[in-house]
């Protein structure tokens, strides 16, 4: 799956996971977000993942990644390029899980789990929602619970807007994550949403999207070109570039004229999308977020056969390594302390 963010040895965009904005029944432009951005909104630099771009502090905090559906955290943020370092090595200071709950970047959610909490959802959009979860629980690892006592969240509520469309934080981040619907939001969009809180972002942000795919900016809202950026920095999930994906801009995207904003090579616009995850959605996401099988041979020391961290290797969602005496696993953008190595 692609996800903009950011999956394993494998690759979806990021997890490199991102969609957005007309009539929301006969352009899916306005599929996945409320507004078209306009020139009086008070966008600021930042850069995230290594990559410059236009974002706004919202009343609640995020900020919104301008003329998109995903919501950032700050320190999801940097302000300058210099400040995101791609293979930055594990950090030994921070050897208990639960100082790693807010520790920035974008990360995984734990036991291939979403934990939710429903405010404000009319019935027609809770159905489809429980068709939404009901996609991606039957094809893939993940699973939905409901919250009881969890610390950990996303909060799924209306928004008020009277669209087909909907935002979303990136990533699994405490009790502050959230997806935000239209009431008359359906699967087709929701699913996408789903994939922006699994971490994932727009997949023709791909680095590798020129490969196959055209982005025609002359048709593009001037202030909505940066979202077509070509991150380098991302994390793929997917071997392949998947047009298919839930994570991919609809060909009418931002449109300003009518025309495709995005087209294959030869220029044809791709269909519209379903309320249905990829094959490489599923492959990705199953590779991010592997099944909890236990393992049939058990180490004494958990930390055998795994090598030790390098500044020189590429790493992936999902990678162990160790290092300074300790177990980590890599998430989107940093690394997780799993457990002290020696023999138990």
């Amino acid at each position: 799956m692609k996800t903009t963010i950011i999956l394993k040895k494998l690759k979806i965009s990021l997890l490199t996971s991102v969609v957005l904005f007309a009539s929301c029944e006969d352009n899916e432009s306005a599929e996945l977000v409320n507004e078209t951005p306009t020139q009086d909104q008070e966008f600021i630099e930042k850069y995230f993942l290594g990559e410059a771009v236009q974002v706004k502090e919202e009343e609640d905090g995020t900020y919104s990644l301008q003329g998109t559906d995903i919501r950032l955290f700050e320190d999801q943020l940097t302000d300058n390029n210099d400040a995101f370092n791609e293979n930055e090595a594990p950090n030994p200071g921070l050897t208990n899980k639960s100082k790693l709950g807010l520790a920035g970047g974008i990360r995984k959610w734990t036991n291939n789990t979403i934990v939710y909490t429903i405010q404000g959802l009319s019935q027609s959009v809770r159905s489809e929602l429980q068709k939404s979860m009901l996609e991606w629980e039957s094809k893939t690892n993940i699973r939905f619970k409901e919250r009881t006592n969890e610390s950990t969240y996303v909060t799924i509520s209306s928004n008020g807007d009277s669209c087909n469309c909907g935002v979303a934080t990136l990533g699994s981040y405490g009790s502050r994550g959230y997806i935000r619907l239209g009431t008359g939001t359906t699967a087709v969009v929701i699913i996408h949403e789903i994939g922006h809180t699994l971490g994932y972002i727009h997949e023709q942000n791909r680095s590798d999207r020129d490969n196959h795919i055209i982005v025609h900016y002359d048709n593009i809202v001037e202030n909505a070109k940066d979202q077509f950026f070509k991150s380098n920095s991302a994390t793929l999930v997917t071997r392949d570039f998947d047009v298919n994906s839930t994570m991919m801009y609809g060909s009418y995207t931002f449109s300003k004229n009518g025309k495709p904003t995005i087209t294959d090579l030869n220029g044809n616009v791709f269909p519209r999308r379903k309320a249905q995850i990829s094959a490489l959605d599923i492959e990705g996401t199953n590779s991010i977020y592997p099944s909890n099988t236990p393992n049939p041979n058990p180490s004494n020391d958990p930390c055998d056969g795994v090598d030790e961290w390098s500044r020189n290797k590429r790493y992936f969602v999902g990678d162990k390594v160790t290092y300074r005496g300790y177990l980590y696993e890599r998430d989107f953008t940093v690394w997780n302390v799993i457990t002290k190595c020696g023999n138990n």
